[in-house]
């Protein structure tokens, strides 16, 4: 599978600098938070970062945002990368709404630290557990 275009769920420290590391790779990324303030301040938030997390200055560009009202939108991606604060039960009622929208075949993965990635997936469909795994950015 060739990634072509991912969503990061969540525009916390961590979310917005993996978006900007696809972005960096010419990849573009769909940044999602609970609201589309909340993922615009963390791309600007990125954007102000030193050493700035962007390899050129236009990069930010291939970044857009929105809102988890919006994950219809995931249905386009090929990778689905959560990135949300580290709760079970709030990463859990995400990756319900995340199987629900996404495109079968398409890549889930969560970027915790320390929660299970088997508990992550429990109750999940079959294809979400086919194509799901763990990753942690640093």
């Amino acid at each position: 599978m060739v990634i072509r275009h991912v969503a990061v769920l969540g525009a916390g420290v961590m979310g917005a600098q993996i978006a900007a590391h696809f972005a960096n790779a010419g990849v573009p990324a769909l940044l999602l938070d609970v609201t589309p303030d909340a993922a615009r301040d963390g791309l600007k938030r990125a954007r102000s970062l030193r050493p700035d997390p962007f390899f050129t200055p236009d990069t930010w560009k291939l970044i857009s945002t929105g809102g988890f009202d919006e994950l219809a939108r995931i249905q386009d991606c090929d990778w689905i990368l959560e990135a949300i604060v580290e709760q079970l039960d709030i990463k859990r009622s995400l990756l319900a709404q995340v199987d629900a929208a996404r495109r079968p075949g398409s890549i889930v993965s969560s970027n915790t630290s320390g929660i299970p990635i088997a508990a992550l997936a429990e109750g999940r469909s079959d294809d979400f557990r086919r194509h799901w795994l763990g990753i942690c950015w640093s």
